[in-house]
């Protein structure tokens, strides 16, 4: 399934590709994997675009593309004031899940975040969601840099903090 899969970092004329490839990620399938209970999210391509315009916030996003069509998005957003304040998301098309995106995606985007010097990722996910840590693990062994986590589930939310070794 993943061949003819691009990975690259975002572009600027992406957030149309983003938004032509909305019904990919259909809102109802974001609460078993990211989210508890049922909190409205916005559609991803208006969550980007909110990121890129916060004039107090620094953002960075790495793409899956399979065609045309978006297919996987990692995104790193983060305060430049508060070094422990970058927080990593993932959102992979429904038809797209367990083909590896997700993971090519989120490798690729650390290891840009850590040569940025960023040392520190939050992520926050459905406490359902039990591939989250042997997908961090994956790829912290990849991307050669030691790290330490901390987990807490809360509520039906978990949250990771996943700091570099220094």
């Amino acid at each position: 399934m993943t061949d003819n899969l691009e990975t690259r970092p975002w572009r600027a004329d992406d957030l149309d590709l983003l938004r032509a490839s909305e019904a990919l990620f259909p809102p109802e399938t974001y609460p078993r994997r990211f989210l508890a209970g049922g909190r409205r999210v916005r559609p991803l391509h208006r969550k980007v675009q909110d990121q890129l315009s916060a004039p107090d916030r620094r953002w960075a996003g790495q793409i899956a593309l399979h065609g045309s069509q978006v297919i996987a998005l990692a995104e790193c957003a983060w305060d430049p004031a508060a070094q422990d304040s970058p927080t990593l998301t993932v959102n992979v098309a429904e038809a797209w899940r367990h083909s590896g995106a997700d993971h090519s995606v989120l490798r690729q985007l650390i290891s840009r975040c850590l040569s940025l010097g960023l040392t520190t990722f939050n992520l926050d996910y459905a406490g359902s969601n039990t591939p989250l840590a042997s997908l961090v693990d994956s790829v912290r062994a990849e991307t050669g840099a030691r790290f330490a986590q901390s987990a807490v589930t809360h509520a039906g939310i978990g949250h990771v903090t996943v700091r570099a070794a220094g």
